[in-house]
């Protein structure tokens, strides 16, 4: 792949998961669906799908990662903190405050995970560190307030919900780092999203949940698993491989904007200034961490 279809291919990826949030808040808000109802759905049929791209398309065994006891443990932690909680807790916060402000919220992972090294670990933070957390936090605060600290301006369970998003999409990150190191991200991912959909399905028994499944509650489920998961997942890895982590992750964190936009434009949510410039403000971060990265 060319470098300029490497560019094309992660900003394609951030766009297809921006989409996701938008279409998920139209299921919340017109056909009566929960996170609670979907995610599991999802993760098992995404899940599902990557499993057999992993096997039938990329030829991998998938059955390698749990040889090992350690392997086997980490994978089963990832699934459960790292993929199944960041999942759910993504559309919960989508389904509790709206598509734009539950997407941002993921963008707060690399200032809490510069304060835990900075905290546990004793590393002084640099001073491009100093100013991202300082723009997540001023962020967060503005979408989380809008500037008035007596009273704020999404529910106390959004910001929460907010919050433990930001800490899981962390777990999500932090994990897998040493399976991704010997075994291939699809194999990874697909045990995630199987046996954190298992696990969730066991919790919540979704199969409870009275859900009118229309034509449009179809199409937008696909959407979701398809447009929102196994292709952007795709286009994200073939970016990787051309252009880096660095620019694949700048061009691809398009996701919060498109979810906005996306938001506003056909479901009528509506941002204040304040909003957009606490988005920008967390948004900002990506630049500034990777000033001067190779």
């Amino acid at each position: 792949m060319t470098r300029k279809k490497g560019f094309t291919a992660a900003f394609m990826a951030g766009l297809l998961w921006g989409a996701t949030s938008p279409i998920a808040q139209f299921l919340f808000q017109n056909k009566g669906i929960t996170s609670t109802w979907l995610v599991p759905y999802r993760l098992v049929a995404a899940g599902s799908l990557l499993f057999v791209y992993a096997v039938f398309f990329k030829k991998q065994n998938p059955f390698l990662v749990w040889k090992d006891k350690k392997d086997g443990i980490r994978q089963t932690a990832f699934a459960v903190f790292g993929m199944m909680g960041m999942q759910y807790s993504f559309f919960a916060a989508v389904q509790e405050t709206n598509a734009g402000t539950a997407t941002i919220f993921q963008y707060l992972n690399p200032a809490i995970l510069i304060l835990y090294f900075a905290v546990v670990y004793r590393v002084a933070p640099k001073a491009k560190e100093i100013a991202a957390v300082a723009c997540s936090v001023g962020g967060i605060f503005l979408v989380a307030t809008h500037g008035n600290v007596q009273e704020l301006s999404i529910s106390p369970k959004g910001l929460l919900l907010g919050l433990v998003l930001a800490l899981t999409t962390c777990f999500y990150g932090v994990i897998p780092g040493p399976l991704l190191k010997k075994f291939p991200a699809e194999t990874v991912c697909a045990w995630g999203m199987l046996a954190g959909g298992a696990v969730l399905m066991a919790v919540v028994r979704p199969w409870r949940f009275p859900v009118q499944a229309d034509w449009v509650v179809a199409a937008g489920f696909l959407a979701i698993v398809v447009l929102g998961t196994i292709l952007p997942f795709c286009f994200y890895l073939a970016s990787l491989k051309s252009i880096g982590s660095v620019y694949a992750g700048l061009l691809s964190s398009v996701e919060p904007v498109a979810a906005t936009v996306l938001a506003a434009v056909f479901l009528g949510t509506r941002f204040q200034m304040i909003d957009v410039a606490g988005f920008v403000l967390v948004l900002s971060t990506m630049f500034i961490l990777n000033i001067n990265a190779t």
